[in-house]
């Protein structure tokens, strides 16, 4: 925890430092001020998060502390501007202007990474399969609204629509579908708008890593008065046609049920198409006959450097990537969890559609 402290310190000071060049305070003691006014806000927000360590308190630290980042990602790309501006180009120093520049490069930042949050994208995958089918099946996949303080009413409106425009078969929810608790849906009364989410053949969901923060039952009932099926660790017959797992996420303080002993209770002769929150091992899942695997959790890594650190940790971390007879997909979600940004992603549904062999052949 100190290490940590001491890191928001450190944070605080390159902020100042930063503001200092900046504005270019005319005297010791506007300097003075302006220090003082950073390392105040940086730890006013600092010890209320702490108050409620990685919980909703703490979102608000981290809101602060990524809004000083962008500061520096702004610092360095003004300072590659400068740099061949001057030495490279040879052209005269120009301070002014290089502020006005730095000010611009970080409003454009964090304006990317809110449109990032709240633009959602429509990405479509399809995936063929051997195994018989009495007509292609479309689905939406959803991942990671954390329905909460930054996420709420408008957002689902917005998702409703999106998925109606798609006209899926079925839409399969891939965890986390509130953050921590159900008291901003309770609040901002979210059911209505949640229930719009519809299909012929349901909607489906399974419950993530904040969705088992002690509050799994409260969200389990709140989801399913909705009109939304949590499958917990329970599979589904599509039209006759196509099986739908659904497994419990790895915090569940339940004992968790293999893939391979979920899979064997059902016909594997038809399509099976398997659900959970994160994509933890690879290799049990190749060993299960499983067609397709959806799954979230990872947000992309949501803010860069993470998008690329977390390839280190994460067997696959976005996007669809075939293995044996397994099609993965991991999304990057809809919604951003503890904070309202997304740099080098964007917030995203997937529409997939499966087919058999035989349907595709007999569609040429």
């Amino acid at each position: 925890m100190w290490l940590f402290i001491i890191a928001t310190q450190l944070l605080a000071l390159i902020t100042s430092a930063l503001l200092w060049w900046l504005i270019q305070p005319k005297s010791p003691a506007k300097t003075l001020a302006l220090i003082t006014i950073v390392f105040a806000i940086n730890n006013l927000a600092l010890f209320y998060g702490i108050t409620e360590f990685w919980r909703e308190r703490f979102h608000i630290y981290l809101v602060v502390s990524i809004l000083q980042g962008f500061m520096v990602y702004a610092a360095i790309i003004t300072a590659v501007i400068g740099v061949t501006y001057t030495k490279l180009l040879k052209q005269p120093s120009r301070p002014k202007l290089l502020r006005i520049l730095a000010a611009s490069v970080y409003v454009g930042i964090v304006g990317l990474s809110v449109f990032n949050a709240y633009a959602p994208v429509v990405k479509h995958l399809t995936v063929t399969t051997a195994k018989p089918m009495k007509k292609p099946l479309n689905m939406v996949l959803i991942s990671d609204t954390h329905l909460g303080r930054w996420f709420g009413n408008r957002q689902l409106d917005k998702l409703a629509s999106l998925v109606e425009a798609q006209q899926p078969d079925v839409v399969v929810i891939a965890g986390d579908i509130m953050n921590d608790s159900t008291f901003y849906y309770d609040k901002n009364s979210m059911q209505e708008q949640l229930s719009k989410l519809q299909a012929p053949l349901g909607v489906y969901a399974v419950l993530g890593n904040h969705d088992y923060s002690g509050n799994q039952l409260a969200i389990t009932t709140a989801v399913e008065k909705a009109g939304i099926k949590v499958l917990d660790n329970e599979n589904v017959l599509l039209e006759d046609s196509v099986w739908l797992i659904g497994r419990s996420d790895i915090t569940d303080p339940a004992p968790r049920i293999s893939a391979k002993d979920l899979v064997a209770q059902v016909d594997t002769d038809k399509p099976v198409i398997f659900l959970e929150h994160s994509l933890e091992s690879m290799d049990e899942l190749k060993q299960a006959p499983i067609d397709v695997h959806l799954s979230g959790h990872t947000h992309g890594g949501q803010i860069f450097p993470l998008t690329a650190l977390m390839q280190w940790f994460y067997p696959l971390i976005q996007g669809a990537k075939q293995i044996g007879n397994t099609q993965f997909l991991v999304t990057s979600g809809y919604g951003f969890g503890a904070v309202p940004f997304r740099l080098g992603t964007r917030s995203e549904i997937w529409v997939i559609t499966l087919q058999s062999v035989t349907e595709q052949s007999a569609t040429k």
